[in-house]
């Protein structure tokens, strides 16, 4: 739980609504993490674009005072959780909207998919709206005062419990800036989530490792794409930065080989049979006889240079 103000859903008068941004499938391809990440990518997009709407219609109260939220006309906040699988975890992000009920009604209906809705009339139970907005049931939360135990019970009426099993809710959020970094962190926290038996934790998920890479370049979104030149860093290019793999060490090659390798960069092992200094007070390193090509040269700028200790201790 952030530390946001939690949604208070229990004060008389409040009229909010529940709506999952992530469509439901009738089955998920968890053995196969390709497709399962693919299908994942759809949802969540189709969950941005219903953020953007929300954001536009329901705007977030951030005040840290203890009041209910939603006093201003609109307002909103994300719910993240997930449904239990076949025994994985299946992530699930929605919306908790505040305002008139008509409103929340009016937007929730345009989306097919079942919706939460209690008018500002209801005390004890909240209406549960079908897919198509038609028929209507009633939840009991009368028993409940604690925000997270409401939206548990309430979620969970969303999808088919002949297909899944327990929602979980794992927190409440403000609204969604969607910047190039926003954006990025949170599909790969999410894509983590998605399809396991247990949580990966936020601080164990690196973006520059072989999956991270896999999984950026599947999201693919408009926000990370460089749209310009310009001399300041791009969003292009410092994402570029962010996905670039650790180099491998140069070739290691021994120092009688390194005749055959003229002008690349190498790494050279070898024995230093003698040390001098030139006129310029370049410390210059023999590997190997006299007649061998290969020296390694210590810069007079180089503060290594005046190590008169360290450097004698390299002979042999």
């Amino acid at each position: 739980m952030n530390s946001l103000t939690k949604p208070k859903l229990c004060d008389p008068g409040v009229a909010y609504g529940v709506i999952s941004g992530f469509p439901a499938h009738d089955t998920y391809p968890l053995e196969d993490r390709e497709e399962l990440d693919k299908l994942f990518r759809e949802d969540y997009f189709a969950w941005e674009a219903m953020s953007k709407a929300a954001i536009s219609r329901f705007k977030t109260n951030r005040s840290d005072a203890e009041a209910p939220v939603g006093p201003s006309p609109f307002s909103h906040y994300r719910v993240n959780g997930w449904w239990e699988y076949k025994g994985r975890r299946i992530v699930d992000n929605g919306f908790i909207l505040f305002g008139s009920s008509d409103a929340l009604d009016e937007f929730m209906k345009g989306y097919n998919r079942p919706y939460i809705l209690k008018t500002e009339a209801q005390t004890e139970s909240v209406s549960l709206f079908s897919d198509q907005g038609s028929e209507v049931d009633s939840v009991y939360v009368g028993d409940l005062e604690d925000s997270r135990e409401i939206i548990s019970r309430v979620y969970s009426f969303l999808r088919p419990g002949a297909i899944f099993g327990n929602y979980t809710v794992a927190e409440f959020a403000g609204s969604f800036s969607h910047s190039w970094i926003d954006v990025l962190g949170n599909f790969v926290r999410h894509i983590r989530q998605n399809g396991e038996v247990t949580p990966a934790w936020q601080d164990s998920i690196v973006i520059n490792d072989e999956r991270a890479r896999r999984e950026i370049k599947l999201l693919d979104h408009p926000r990370l794409k460089d749209c310009a030149m310009t001399n300041r860093p791009t969003f292009g290019s410092v994402l570029g930065l962010i996905m670039a793999g650790p180099k491998p060490p140069p070739q290691l090659i021994d120092a009688s080989e390194t005749c055959n390798h003229l002008r690349k960069h190498l790494r050279v092992r070898g024995t230093v049979t003698e040390i001098a200094v030139n006129r310029r007070g370049d410390v210059v390193l023999r590997f190997g006889s006299r007649q061998a090509d290969f020296k390694a040269v210590i810069p007079a700028s180089c503060v290594l240079s005046k190590e008169q200790e360290w450097i004698d201790s390299l002979k042999n």
